[in-house]
């Protein structure tokens, strides 16, 4: 199965069709060639390469250093830091460099004088502590007469520790080298930016075509404002009806209500149905009115222009009083 979607559009939220196509292209053209490629190799190389060197440098200090944890820790800490992190930095300043993103050769100067004395130092202690790889010159033998120490004196260093004295020191050049050589080809700031403007201008033409849609709307439907100022017009009318329709329901439950309260025939008379349409056809002709002043002339907040609002208020308040 296909990890690309199988569906070529799609509606968002807002009912606009969205190109799940995008960007699919792009993917496979800038896919990696072979699995080395991968984004994730390079760090998975690099980490292999920090944990050898680690395990390297606790076997050395291990030896020279004191008791405390912490200690040990920040001396393994200081050598991982020149040879794995600091030639991962000189890899990628040195492919930009080449490829012409920066021109400060300053600072790729500074991390490999960083690097050398990381090295340094590492020969050094090396050198310094070759003694301590030495097997020791105590030998232990065994005969029927039980166990009997012997010391034996030697001449010069074991060749076993000139050997691990040399692994040492040639390990953490070799995995050095190799983090900077990884990062140096596996690090292509022209071919991101590359990726990233394809990305760019396929998103630009993606909302380029999305405006042309939305042209191509209004285009075929000349009279589009027209038809929804008489859309909004014809909801306006209907919200009219229906607000007429809960007053007079309103006036019907407040009648009745009334007649229950007072119980008398006059009351009944004053408050029967004939009444209430002629107090709601006053109100109508007052709000005919209103409007036809409100068209001719737009009501504003000054006093005066209002004065025919609250006179309708008043008359129809009398009216139902």
């Amino acid at each position: 199965m296909s990890k690309y979607n199988k569906e070529i559009w799609s509606l968002d939220r807002k009912g606009e069709i969205v190109n799940e196509c995008l960007h699919r292209n792009n993917c496979k053209r800038f896919k990696a060639d072979t699995p080395f490629d991968n984004n994730i190799v390079p760090y998975l190389i690099m980490l292999f390469c920090a944990a050898v060197d680690g395990v390297v440098f606790y076997s050395l200090f291990s030896r020279i250093s004191y008791d405390s944890p912490m200690m040990l820790g920040v001396q393994i800490s200081g050598f991982l830091f020149g040879f794995d992190i600091v030639p991962i930095f000189i890899g990628i300043q040195y492919k930009r460099l080449r490829q012409g993103i920066t021109k400060d050769r300053f600072v790729l100067v500074m991390a490999l004088v960083v690097c050398g004395l990381a090295f340094a130092m590492n020969i050094a202690l090396r050198i310094m502590t070759v003694d301590l790889i030495s097997p020791s010159s105590v030998s232990t033998t065994t005969s029927y007469m039980g166990t009997v120490t012997q010391d034996t004196a030697e001449s010069g260093i074991d060749a076993t520790a000139i050997a691990l004295t040399i692994f040492g020191m040639g390990i953490p050049v070799v995995t050095s080298l190799g983090s900077c050589l990884i990062s140096f080809i596996t690090y292509n700031p022209l071919g991101i930016k590359k990726q990233r403007t394809a990305e760019m201008l396929e998103d630009t033409r993606d909302e380029v075509r999305r405006f042309d849609a939305i042209l191509s709307d209004y285009d075929a439907e000349p009279d589009f404002a027209e038809n929804i100022e008489a859309e909004d017009e014809a909801k306006y009318q209907e919200m009219q009806v229906m607000h007429k329709a809960l007053v007079i329901g309103y006036c019907d439950y407040v009648r009745e209500r009334l007649k229950e309260q007072l119980g008398n025939p006059t009351s009944n008379n004053v408050l029967s149905e004939s009444v209430c349409e002629t107090i709601l056809a006053r109100l109508d002709k007052e709000l005919a009115l209103l409007n036809t002043q409100t068209i001719a002339e737009p009501v504003t907040d000054e006093p005066e222009e209002n004065e025919t609002i609250y006179t309708t208020m008043i008359r129809a308040n009398k009216a139902i009083a």
